[in-house]
């Protein structure tokens, strides 16, 4: 027979709890997080009730809490010992908070979410210093995402006296999930005071200390953790952006070459690197790992390489821009969005029109703006693409497409000054110079204004004033 005195609330140890977007990515499963031992255990706590935070048992009720134990111990049957619990709530829903508790436990090894934590905040609010009620409501909300819900709860559990290893390292990545950097490290650190072995938390740490720039001390605990972990390809790749964040260039290359040797390059990874050899020049070094990343997965995002290609064709990298332009289209030519498809046909126009391909560019300009008759970058390209041909029946052409672009709000300004251009290099001054007034009235530049004068001054000797 149970006594009384060892009646035991039904806390149970198989919380498997689905861990959070922010870790996820640091094990193989979600349930590989919340099965490991430090978080098991804060859930295998003991059947015995806490004076100080947990309810006490009328007699009646230790009467159904000693049922609800026997059909556990017999049959192991927990769906008939929730129904037990629901049955008894239901008959008195002011009923003692431990009810609510055993309820939720249950609910939670079921996987539903949804009751554990109706029961757990139940449990809370009836009996208000229900420690284990407040801590288990907080850990099922980390789990459903809801971080700042959860970020209450823990605050409250410290409050009662929690200070486990659990609770400081989830309430962490609560803050690392609601942006609080600063107040993320500081229960990671506590939380590897109360048990260092944990590597979820040490990994957590070294994400809140990125986060703020913390380079130095971040890498230093990225380094640490990589001595028992050498082939976690995630924090080799973290440790990279770190020595970047640092202006450490050759070590952040160095590192991600090592993943790569690894054999677990990302197109994440494949792109860093590339971008890496970009900004020092090495653009065929570049286009090798940017071709690589982009054939590694057919359902990645195709805007991050559009964006590789717009960098391509700005730097004048032409070859390689439309080798990137040519692989995007091939990999992803469903997938590619309206916006993005025109993007790779200006591409392609600007590149034409620079390496001497104009002709061969202008149906491509000239069906842009057929897409969209405000489309300020192509009738621009057109009208300078016309205005450099030198002929009458270009510039004609030019000014139609010039008048077109300043119409266009983004492209006023860029198309006034090329079409002020066009007229000087035609010697017609005095159509110039008003469109280089409009310039100043809307967006004064001083190299503007000095070009301005010298137009005046040429247009007045010009004109043997």
């Amino acid at each position: 027979m149970i006594s009384s005195k060892t009646i035991k609330i039904a806390a149970t140890g198989i919380l498997c709890l689905a861990g959070a977007a922010s870790l996820s990515a640091q094990f193989k499963t979600d349930q590989e997080f919340w099965n490991q031992p430090h978080i098991t255990k804060t859930f295998a706590a003991s059947y015995s009730m806490l004076a100080k935070t947990e309810p006490e048992l009328a007699e009646e009720e230790q009467v159904i809490v000693k049922q609800v134990l026997e059909q556990l111990k017999l049959t192991n049957d927990k769906d008939a010992a929730l129904k037990t619990i629901l049955d008894a709530l239901a008959l008195n829903p002011d009923a003692t908070a431990a009810f609510d508790f055993i309820a939720a436990n249950f609910y939670a090894e079921k996987g539903d979410l949804k009751n554990a934590i109706k029961y757990y905040d139940s449990a809370a609010k009836k009996h208000p210093s229900f420690l284990r009620a407040v801590r288990n409501g907080a850990i099922m909300k980390v789990k459903e995402g809801r971080f700042e819900a959860a970020l209450k709860d823990f605050t409250k559990a410290i409050e009662l006296g929690a200070k486990d290893t659990t609770t400081m390292g989830l309430l962490g990545l609560c803050y690392v999930n609601t942006g609080k950097y600063f107040s993320a490290e500081t229960a990671y650190r506590e939380a590897i005071v109360l048990d260092p072995n944990v590597k979820d938390w040490q990994v957590g740490l070294a994400k809140s200390l990125l986060q703020q720039s913390k380079y130095e001390e971040g890498i230093a605990v990225l380094e640490q953790i990589l001595v028992d972990d050498p082939e976690n390809d995630i924090l080799w790749s973290s440790a990279a952006n770190a020595y970047l964040g640092l202006d450490d260039a050759e070590t952040a290359v160095a590192i991600q070459e090592i993943v790569d040797r690894l054999g677990k390059s990302t197109p994440e990874s494949l792109v860093f690197m590339g971008n890496i050899y970009m900004s020092r020049s090495l653009n065929d070094l570049a286009l090798t790992y940017f071709q690589r990343a982009i054939k590694m997965d057919p359902k990645q995002d195709p805007s991050v390489y559009v964006s590789v290609a717009e960098t391509m064709t700005a730097r004048g990298t032409y070859d390689q821009a439309k080798t990137v332009i040519a692989d995007v289209r091939s990999s992803f030519g469903d997938q590619l969005s309206d916006e993005n498809s025109l993007k790779l046909l200006r591409f392609e126009a600007q590149i034409g029109l620079a390496t001497g391909g104009g002709e061969k560019v202008i149906p491509i300009l000239e069906k842009l703006v057929e897409r969209d008759p405000m489309d300020g970058q192509a009738l621009l390209l057109l009208a300078e693409f016309n205005s450099s041909k030198g002929t009458t029946d270009g510039y004609s052409r030019a000014d139609l497409y010039f008048e077109r672009a300043t119409k266009v709000r983004a492209w006023e300004v860029r198309a006034l000054i090329s079409w002020a251009r066009s007229y000087v290099s035609r010697e017609r001054f005095g159509k110039a110079i008003p469109l280089l007034e409009r310039v100043q009235v809307i967006d004064p530049q001083d190299h503007i204004g000095r070009y301005l004068d010298q137009v005046r001054k040429v247009y007045i000797a010009s004109q043997g004033l």
